[in-house]
């Protein structure tokens, strides 16, 4: 946000505003012209207004104008038609008001999204082309050294080493298949799924992290819960990266929680942990690729979540807990 220009723009509006109601106040009451032209001129502070700051421009610039101009009316008030005319205007002018701060705000949702959309497939192909070119050699690495490890079987110093490159190897592979995966289009192959069993048998899966962490794992779940159209080997994947995300991040001997509820509409999943929470410089940046905080985090974990997650018509946020630690909130359509 650019302080110093939005205070220019909003110096712009009152400065219009000011001037056409002066305009109003030192022409004569009887000039019905003159004042039928002036009070079209507030469209336009209105529409600079919903232009440049929303649905919440509109509402203070409809607001502002009728503050502004309603002891004009009061004081030559008839009780005629045109008193009434002029209440409809106002109310016109509300409404005008209201629609076009709204579209302004979806016009400008879209565009970012349009933005976002096509700089994530930009990263892709790049990140799909360099993980290719990295798969083979990492094989090779790989498997040779493996052959090697196998033949030195009396040399502990020299199997120490290689230890060492199979275990930065592995991570290197695992990078590449995050990397390919974030890279490659999505086809979900969805099935009538309980996400409360997917969860359960997630969270069993995990136990052996967070027995090692310290970690108690704990569920509440909504037995009323619908059953969803799930790609269950993708929610599986979007749950144990989240769950493990929040194992590392919770403190020894504290709890991850996680908690199904629903609505109508929709269903929601969320995970609960009782670390340090999220810095709130990060916060804008936690799902896009390549940003970890992590050591040895390839940044496309979440990334890939949120991926998933949107091409099953959801959202996931996430927000600070009232004691400690930072829950993700997933949300999918209910039907």
């Amino acid at each position: 946000m650019n302080f110093k220009s939005d205070w220019l723009k909003i110096g712009l509006i009152g400065g219009i505003l000011a001037g056409i109601s002066l305009f109003h106040y030192l022409t004569a009451p009887y000039e019905v012209e003159h004042h039928a032209v002036h009070r079209r001129l507030y469209y336009l502070p209105l529409v600079l207004g919903s232009f440049w700051f929303g649905i919440k421009g509109a509402a203070i610039v409809s607001l502002s104008t009728i503050a502004i101009y309603l002891p004009f009316e009061l004081l030559r008030w008839r009780g005629d038609f045109h008193n009434f005319d002029t209440l409809l205007e106002a109310g016109l002018f509300v409404f005008i008001a209201l629609t076009l701060g709204y579209l302004s705000e979806k016009e400008k949702k879209e565009h970012a999204a349009r933005i976002e959309a096509e700089k994530l497939a930009a990263i892709g192909k790049a990140v799909s082309e360099i993980a290719h070119d990295m798969k083979s050699p990492l094989v090779a690495i790989g498997g040779f050294a493996n052959q090697v490890f196998r033949k030195l079987s009396g040399d502990e110093s020299s199997q120490k080493k290689l230890q060492v490159v199979l275990k930065e190897t592995k991570k290197l592979e695992e990078m590449v298949k995050d990397m390919l995966e974030f890279g490659r289009p999505l086809e979900l192959r969805r099935s009538r799924a309980s996400l409360n069993d997917l969860t359960t048998e997630t969270l069993e899966a995990a136990k052996p992290i967070a027995a090692k962490a310290g970690i108690e794992l704990n569920t509440d779940l909504d037995k009323s819960l619908p059953l969803l159209d799930l790609d269950v080997s993708k929610m599986e994947k979007v749950l144990m990266n989240l769950v493990v995300n929040a194992i590392e991040a919770s403190q020894p001997d504290k709890e991850v929680l996680v908690r199904t509820r629903s609505s109508k509409l929709q269903v929601f999943l969320e995970i609960e942990d009782h670390g340090h929470g999220i810095p709130e410089e990060d916060r804008d940046n936690v799902f896009q690729p390549f940003f970890s905080r992590k050591k040895g985090g390839t940044g496309l974990g979440l990334a890939n979540v949120k991926k998933i997650v949107e091409a099953h018509g959801g959202k996931i946020t996430f927000h600070p807990n009232k004691d400690q630690g930072t829950t993700f909130v997933i949300s999918l359509p209910a039907q």
